[in-house]
C-alpha cells in the first residue's frame, strides 16, 4: 500500500522505511527526516491518513499536517475553503502546495447559495443569508463581505467614504459625495457569471444582472437575467481570501498550478495608515509579509480587491487580523512566475517593501475591473509595486487592466531594479514610475503600446531607458513630471533614454534640472515618430513646445554637447500596428533603423541587444513580429452579466492564458 508518512531520526538496523509517494532525504540538525507527500480529494475526508488511496477531504487539513519538506498534492475539483497554512519550509526544505493536474483544482472564496427565494415581482428575488456561511472569523471587521464596506467608492461614483472624509476634513473628501451610496465587498455569481452589486435599491429595478445587499433585513436581492432562480447555480462570497497564512513571515511556500477565484478582500486605501488596518493590502492569494515564496502556473482571478500581495500589508504596529500580529521587518525573495492574474476587482499585484522579487512571464489582464480611480483610489495597476529594489520584472504581458497604470512603482522603481522584454499595452500609463530615487535601475526591450502615456517619471529617476518600443499614439511617449505638493522631500535621479523608438503626438514632456527636485537628463541614438506633423513634439516646462533641433540645441547647452539627441533622428511615415487577438507586430520605421544600434552594442541590462527586444528586432530589419507567445492569445471571457440602465461595464480583455504551454 502506497501511503504518506513521516519519520524522525535514524533507522534502526534491520528494518526497512514503508514506501512513501516522492519521498525525499535531507539532513536536517544531524537528523534524517522523509518528507511526505499529502494527498486531497473532494471525494476524501479530513479523518483520514492522507495517502493517495486515503486522501484528505480539505487542503487546509493537509497543510495542518505539513512540515518543511513535504508536498501537498490536489486533486482535480473545486475546494470551498481559506488555505491558511500554518507553518513554511527552509531553503532546502519547501513546503509545496501543488494542483496534480494544471489548473483542475479550484479554491474558491464563495459558496452555493440555495435560499428560500421570495418573489419581488418580475426577475427580482431574494433570500436571506445565514451567518454559518461566513467560516472565515480572522479579519478584525467581520466574516460577512456583504457588510464591510468598500474603503472607496467604484466606478467613479463619489459614495459614503469620500463623504465620511470631507465631513473630518481628511483628504480626498468630496463635499458633493452621497452618504447613501455604499459598496460593500460581497460579490455574487449566476452560473459562473458575476452579477453587478448597485449601492441603491431603486437601482435595481432596470438592471438585470445587478444585486442589491439590504442591511436592514439581512437579505440578498439578485436581478436575474433570465427568468427566476429556478435552474441557476448561484454562488455568493463567503470569505475573506483564498490562499493566505494567518501567520505573517513565513517562508519558502510554493503554490503551484491553481485555479483561485472570488473572495471579498478589500481595496487598500490608505493601507500604511495604523489606524485603518482593515484597509491593508490583502491579496486573494497573499504571502502575508513572507519571503522565498514561488508562485507559479497559478489563476489568480475575480476578487474584490487585489488579486496577489508580495509585502508587508501595512503599518508595522496593525494587522488586519486578529491577534494583531506583528509584521515582519523585510519580505520579498518571491518568484512570481507564468501566471494569469486577471479581473480582480483592484491591482493585479500589489509589493508594499518587497525586494529581490522576480515576477517573469506573467499574463495580467482585465484588473481594476472595478475602475477605481479619484482620490484615495490610487492603488490600482495590472502590477503594482513599491520601490523593488533588486527585482527582475521580465516578459510578462501586462494588456488592458482598466482606468490605471499597466506597471507601476511607486516610491521609485528601486536599485537595481530591471524591467525588461515586457509587452505593456493599452492602459492610461504603460510604465508608471512615482515619488523616489532609483540608482543603476534599467527599463529596456519593452513594448509598451496603446497607452496614453508610456512611460510616466513623476519625481522619480534612477533609471535607463534603453531599446524600448514606446508608442503612445495620440498621448505622450515619455513624461516627466514634478509634483510640488511635497517640496524637499522626494528626488529622483537622473534619467537615460538611449536606442528608443518613441511615438506619439508629444514625444516627451520633460521638467529639466533646477525647475523641480529633478536631477540629470540626458538623451541619444533615439528614433522619433511625430504623430502630428504641424506641432512641435517636444515639451520643456518653463519654454513650451519645441522643435527637435531645438530640442538638440536646448540639451547641448545644458549637457555640454553630451546626451543631446546628436545622434537621434526623426521619423517620416511612421507606421505601427498590434493585433491583439494574435499579438503581432507590424511596423514601419520611416527612418534607416541602423540608428538604434548607434549608442551601445551591450544596453545596461547586460544583453546584446542585436538578440532581442522590439527596437534590436526593428534595427535588423524586421518590421513584423509577434508581441507575445502564441500560446497566450486566447479570448479571455467577459466576467459581466449583462445589467442595462448601468453604466456598461468595460469589454473583457483579449490576452488570457498563463505563458506556461
Amino acid at each position: 500500500m502506497i501511503r504518506s508518512s513521516r519519520r524522525h531520526g535514524r533507522v534502526p538496523a534491520g528494518r526497512c522505511l514503508p514506501p512513501v509517494v516522492l519521498v525525499a532525504f535531507a539532513v536536517a540538525a544531524g537528523r534524517m527526516t522523509v518528507a511526505a507527500t499529502y494527498h486531497v480529494s473532494p471525494t476524501g475526508n479530513d479523518t483520514a491518513t492522507g495517502s493517495d488511496s486515503n486522501p484528505f477531504r480539505t487542503i487546509q487539513r493537509a497543510a495542518d499536517q505539513s512540515q518543511a519538506g513535504d508536498t501537498v498534492l490536489v486533486g482535480p475539483g473545486v475546494y470551498r475553503e481559506r488555505v491558511a497554512p500554518p507553518r513554511g519550509g527552509d531553503a532546502t526544505r519547501p513546503i509545496v502546495f501543488r494542483s496534480a493536474s494544471r489548473h483542475t483544482a479550484v479554491i474558491k472564496g464563495s459558496d452555493v447559495w440555495t435560499p428560500r427565494w421570495e418573489s419581488h415581482g418580475g426577475r427580482i428575488w431574494s433570500g436571506a443569508i445565514p451567518d454559518e456561511m461566513f467560516t472565515d472569523t480572522s479579519h478584525i471587521d467581520g466574516a460577512n463581505p456583504f457588510t464591510v464596506p468598500l474603503a472607496s467608492t467604484p466606478w467613479g461614483r463619489e459614495g459614503f467614504p469620500e463623504h465620511e472624509r470631507h465631513r473630518r476634513g481628511e483628504r480626498g473628501g468630496n463635499a458633493s459625495a452621497s452618504p447613501e451610496i455604499l459598496y460593500t465587498l460581497g460579490q455574487v455569481f449566476v452560473d459562473g457569471k458575476m452579477y453587478r452589486q448597485v449601492p441603491l435599491r431603486g437601482e435595481l429595478e432596470a438592471a438585470p444582472g445587478a444585486w442589491f445587499y439590504d442591511a436592514g433585513s439581512r437579505r440578498l436581492l439578485v436581478h436575474f437575467v433570465r427568468e427566476s432562480p429556478e435552474g441557476h447555480v448561484v454562488e455568493i462570497t463567503t470569505r475573506r481570501r483564498i490562499f493566505a497564512p494567518h501567520e505573517r513571515g513565513l517562508g519558502h511556500v510554493h503554490v503551484e498550478g491553481f485555479i483561485m477565484e472570488h473572495c471579498g478582500n478589500q481595496y487598500p486605501t490608505d493601507f500604511w495608515v495604523q489606524a485603518t488596518p482593515q484597509w491593508q493590502q490583502a491579496g486573494a492569494l497573499g504571502t502575508r509579509g513572507g519571503h522565498h515564496w514561488t508562485i507559479r502556473d497559478n489563476v489568480v482571478r475575480l476578487a474584490q480587491g487585489v488579486g496577489i500581495d508580495l509585502g508587508v500589508e501595512g503599518h508595522p504596529e496593525a494587522d488586519l487580523e486578529r491577534g494583531q500580529r506583528p509584521r515582519p521587518a523585510s519580505a520579498g525573495h518571491h518568484l512570481v512566475e507564468g501566471n494569469l492574474i486577471a479581473q480582480n476587482g483592484g491591482a493585479g499585484t500589489a509589493g508594499y517593501l518587497a525586494k529581490n522579487l522576480v515576477v517573469r512571464q506573467n499574463v495580467v489582464v482585465g484588473n481594476n475591473l472595478l475602475q477605481f480611480h479619484g482620490k484615495k483610489r490610487w492603488e490600482s495597476a495590472g502590477v503594482k509595486l513599491h520601490s523593488p529594489h533588486d527585482s527582475l520584472i521580465e516578459g510578462n504581458v501586462i494588456v488592458g487592466n482598466h482606468s490605471c497604470a499597466g506597471l507601476w512603482l511607486d516610491q521609485g522603481a528601486g536599485n537595481r531594479t530591471q524591467i525588461v522584454d515586457n509587452v505593456i499595452v493599452g492602459h492610461h500609463t504603460g510604465l508608471d514610475v512615482e515619488i523616489g530615487r532609483g540608482r543603476d535601475a534599467v527599463a529596456a526591450r519593452n513594448l509598451i503600446v496603446d497607452n496614453d502615456v508610456g512611460i510616466a517619471f513623476r519625481e522619480a529617476g534612477g533609471v535607463r531607458v534603453s531599446d524600448n518600443l514606446i508608442v503612445a499614439r495620440s498621448g505622450t511617449a515619455v513624461r516627466n513630471a514634478n509634483d510640488p505638493k511635497r517640496p524637499g522631500d522626494w528626488t529622483s535621479g537622473p534619467i537615460e533614454l538611449t536606442g528608443n523608438l518613441l511615438a506619439g503626438a508629444t514625444l516627451v514632456v520633460v521638467v529639466p534640472p533646477g525647475k523641480s527636485r529633478t536631477e540629470a537628463r540626458s538623451f541619444d541614438g533615439n528614433a522619433y515618430a511625430p504623430a502630428v506633423d504641424d506641432e512641435p513634439p517636444f515639451v520643456i516646462a518653463g519654454t513650451g513646445r519645441v522643435s527637435f533641433r531645438e530640442w538638440q540645441d536646448y540639451w547641448r547647452d545644458r549637457n555640454e554637447a553630451v546626451g543631446c539627441d546628436r545622434r537621434s533622428v526623426v521619423a517620416s511615415g511612421f507606421g505601427c500596428v498590434l493585433d491583439r487577438h494574435t499579438g503581432t507586430v507590424s511596423v514601419r520605421p520611416g527612418f534607416d533603423p541602423a540608428v538604434l544600434r548607434l549608442t551601445h552594442d551591450i544596453d545596461a541590462a547586460g544583453v546584446d541587444r542585436d538578440l532581442g527586444g522590439p527596437c534590436g528586432l526593428i534595427a535588423a530589419g524586421s518590421g513584423t513580429f509577434r508581441a507575445w507567445p502564441e500560446s497566450v492569445s486566447v479570448v479571455l471571457p467577459e466576467p459581466w452579466a449583462v445589467a442595462p440602465g448601468l453604466t456598461t461595464p468595460p469589454a473583457g480583455p483579449i490576452v488570457a492564458s498563463g505563458t506556461n504551454p
